[in-house]
């Protein structure tokens, strides 16, 4: 039996031996194939008229010409711009001398004269190859746009542009292996569609909020695409070692002084003094300084240094870094692998990696949070491969990873950034429509594996006075779930989203977002007057007498009697009410919102009288003064204000009201005034019939926008109340007007002949 144990544990330990070295291979043998791997790079650049105003300093230009700058020798790029056609500005091939000359020339021609903004086609163009895509390149698209998809002056037509980028473009972009990074340079650049391209092919997806940071930002996304090895630039200072062929330093400047280079050996280096082995390119904000074959030691800069400055090398012992994700969605896991390799060999010599510090970084952009570990802490590795397992993505928001190796007599330095994301995107938009002040909520997918139709958002609203009402988000055909909010009550409101689903694995899920609040009326709307309770409206008659001049509104003659029921009832005063001259009048109640129709209605009607009296006179001449006493007759008549009975009842205006904008909006838009919302009645997100059928399993574990489960004592649900019955017709200005033209010139005939 012990026999049997002991080859059991041999058996189990040469196992895990094998399965240690096997991986340590396949790892190993990954990056070397990656290492392998030079840059194939297509720049995508945006000319539409609109760069006028997003770019009015053609910043895309130098920001093209420091990329040419940096492109390595054994690299390929072709450069493409685009507005309604699109043209090859620089041919697509290996890139030379020559290649780099023809770029710089080609770049004075960005202009920004395009009509429309044609990005699917620009991408195809762009991507020619795809059917045939060499495996001897990392390939990677980089799009510069501004804008959104705009083929045509048919909407219709740019959304159908629009699904087939998404459902035919991307997947082949996919397929071939091609790798999109997006800038937005501008708020009205299609986000949702450049993080979709960028998310679905492991890109980078940025946003330059002005086109001042637009070479930084192009900087950063070619960083992505074509890797370079660098040497950490500390206090102005940088170590060059024997292995170092070349070096490549870009120094961005914060003052108008001259960038000055000083070697080892203190020879000093600068712009205007020409050095064999040294090229220098200047521009405003930039030196960019090549020098082969350099003198080992450490090398100091003189200028004052921005941030992203870096120095690049050549060399033969290199750090390789096992390829990173972009993108991650929060509490996702990766891996850090590295090694050094010495003219194309892995460095195992276990005496060399004793001599190493190595150190890792990861550090949340967002917030400042650092995570470091010393992998060099313990015994060299004997495959040479240094491993740490990243686990700390607990947040979204933008991440840097960093490894810095101290050889002592070298050192080598990596950066990656990544996103991490969370799988839905929420979004609050706030509209004014109709003078009037409303929210849209949004939400988008990041994940790829969401399926938008087997996908339902419901959210629960809770306005200021604590009263929730419960509503489905609707699905775009941007594949956005919406909702617009119609607040009406002057406080803080809070939506509590639920998404649920099933995913392309079948999988399902549920997911919870972080609770969105706003303000009602916002800071920077002052014109939006929200609803004062307690108010009562004044009665429409009323309110078009103060509108009319005073000279006509003091009645000289008896107005014709009315029928009772066809004058609308107001409400009836509360003990205490308000003085007229402060009333509010309440925005979200359909009766009180149309008095300024009425208003216009009226002194409509008088304009009309007045401009035919006007014309009668002129074509029958002669009866003026009669005809004109009349006429101040007959238009006090129709101003003057109308006694009316006190109503028995007061209606219940928030009820018809909420049911009133329903109908209107066809259940996308909420009336947060509405006491009369149901928890049960929740409707199903694709079938109007099921919705109430599935609302309590979907909204099951739904918590309270506090955090408290719904409970009779905590959120008022009330029942819905019946609508009012009608009183009557109603009544309009109309109703008090002359029945005709003809009839007041008849009249007026009448007193002449009289």
């Amino acid at each position: 039996m012990k026999g049997l144990w002991h080859w059991v544990i041999v058996s189990m330990g040469m196992l895990a031996a094998v399965s240690a070295w096997s991986q340590a291979a396949v790892e190993e043998n990954s990056l070397a194939i990656v290492e392998n791997k030079p840059s194939d790079v297509r720049v995508v650049i945006d000319v539409s008229g609109s760069m006028k105003q997003n770019d009015p300093s053609n910043l895309r230009k130098p920001a093209l010409e420091l990329l040419v700058k940096l492109l390595p020798e054994d690299s390929k790029a072709g450069v493409w711009t685009f507005g309604k056609y699109i043209n090859m500005l620089v041919p697509h091939r290996p890139v030379t001398e020559s290649w780099r000359d023809d770029a710089m020339d080609k770049s004075a021609e960005i202009n920004s004269v395009g009509l429309f903004t044609n990005i699917g086609e620009a991408i195809e163009k762009a991507t020619y190859d795809n059917d045939k895509l060499s495996g001897d390149y990392d390939t990677s698209l980089i799009l510069l746009t501004d804008g959104m998809v705009d083929v045509d002056k048919d909407p219709e037509k740019n959304q159908a542009e629009w699904r087939r980028i998404v459902d035919e473009v991307l997947p082949q972009l996919q397929e071939s292996g091609y790798t999109v990074h997006t800038i937005a340079l501008s708020d009205n650049a299609d986000k949702a569609l450049l993080d979709k391209l960028a998310v679905a092919t492991d890109g980078v997806s940025e946003v330059a909020e002005d086109a001042d940071e637009l070479l930084k930002i192009f900087l950063r996304v070619f960083d992505q695409a074509a890797p370079t090895e660098q040497v950490p630039l500390t206090e102005n200072t940088f170590l060059v070692d024997s292995s170092i062929e070349e070096f490549t330093a870009l120094i961005f400047r914060s003052s108008a002084e001259p960038t000055q280079l000083v070697s080892p050996d203190k020879t000093e280096y600068r712009f205007d003094k020409e050095e064999p082995d040294v090229s220098w390119y200047k521009t405003d904000q930039y030196d960019l300084i090549t020098v082969k074959r350099p003198l080992e030691g450490e090398w100091q800069v003189l200028a004052d240094i921005e941030p992203d400055s870096r120095v690049s090398i050549v060399s033969n012992l290199k750090l390789l870094v096992k390829p990173l994700p972009s993108n991650l969605f929060i509490e996702e896991e990766t891996r850090l692998s590295l090694l050094l390799q010495d003219n194309k060999n892995t460095v195992t010599d276990p005496e060399f990696l004793g001599l190493l510090d190595i150190d890792s970084l990861v550090l949340n952009q967002t917030n400042g949070r650092e995570w470091s570990e010393k992998l060099s802490k313990d015994s060299p590795p004997a495959n040479g491969i240094y491993s740490q397992a990243l686990d700390m993505f607990r947040e979204e928001g933008r991440y840097n990873v960093s490894v810095l190796v101290d050889g002592k007599s070298f050192q080598r330095q990596f950066n990656h950034p990544i996103t991490v994301r969370v799988p839905f995107e929420t979004e609050l938009e706030k509209l004014i429509l109709g003078g009037s002040e409303k929210q849209l909520v949004k939400v988008r997918a990041h994940s790829q594996l969401v399926e938008p139709d087997q996908t339902q958002v419901v959210a629960r609203i809770k306005d200021p006075k604590g009263r929730s009402a419960i509503k489905p988000l609707t699905l775009n055909a941007a594949d956005e779930w919406e909702l617009l909010l119609e607040p009406d009550t002057e406080g803080v409101y809070q939506v509590r989203l639920r998404i649920s689903g099933i995913d392309k694995e079948g999988g399902k899920f549920d997911v919870d977002p972080e609770t969105i609040t706003f303000s009602f009326p916002s800071e920077d709307n002052p014109f939006q007057v929200p609803v004062i309770d307690d108010v009562v409206p004044e009665p429409v008659t009323e309110l078009v007498q103060e509108t009319v001049p005073e000279a006509i509104v003091e009645p000289k003659v008896e107005p014709k009697p009315v029928p009772a029921e066809s004058v609308a009832k107001p409400e009836p005063p509360k003990a205490d009410p308000e003085p007229v001259a402060d009333a509010v009048e309440p925005e979200a109640e359909e009766e009180s919102s149309n008095w300024p129709l009425y208003v216009g209605l009226g002194v409509g009607n008088i304009l009309i009288v007045v401009l035919a009296f006007f014309a009668y006179r002129a074509i029958m001449g002669g009866s003026g003064e009669d005809a004109l006493e009349e006429l101040e007759k007959q238009i006090d008549e129709e101003t003057k204000p109308i006694e009316k009975d006190a109503p028995d009842a007061e209606p219940d205006m928030d009820a018809s009201a909420g049911e009133d904008l329903d109908q209107a909006t066809d259940g996308a838009a909420i009336d947060l005034a509405s006491e009369e919302i149901k928890d049960e009645d929740i409707p199903d997100l694709n079938n109007e019939a099921q919705l109430s059928a599935e609302a309590d399993e979907l909204l099951a574990g739904l918590q309270d926008p506090d955090g408290l489960t719904e409970e009779p004592d905590l959120i008022p649900e009330p029942d819905m109340a019946e609508e009012p019955e009608d009183d009557g017709p109603g009544f309009s200005l109309d109703d008090f007007s002359p029945d005709s033209l003809d009839d007041l010139i008849d009249n007026g005939d009448e007193k002449d002949k009289d």
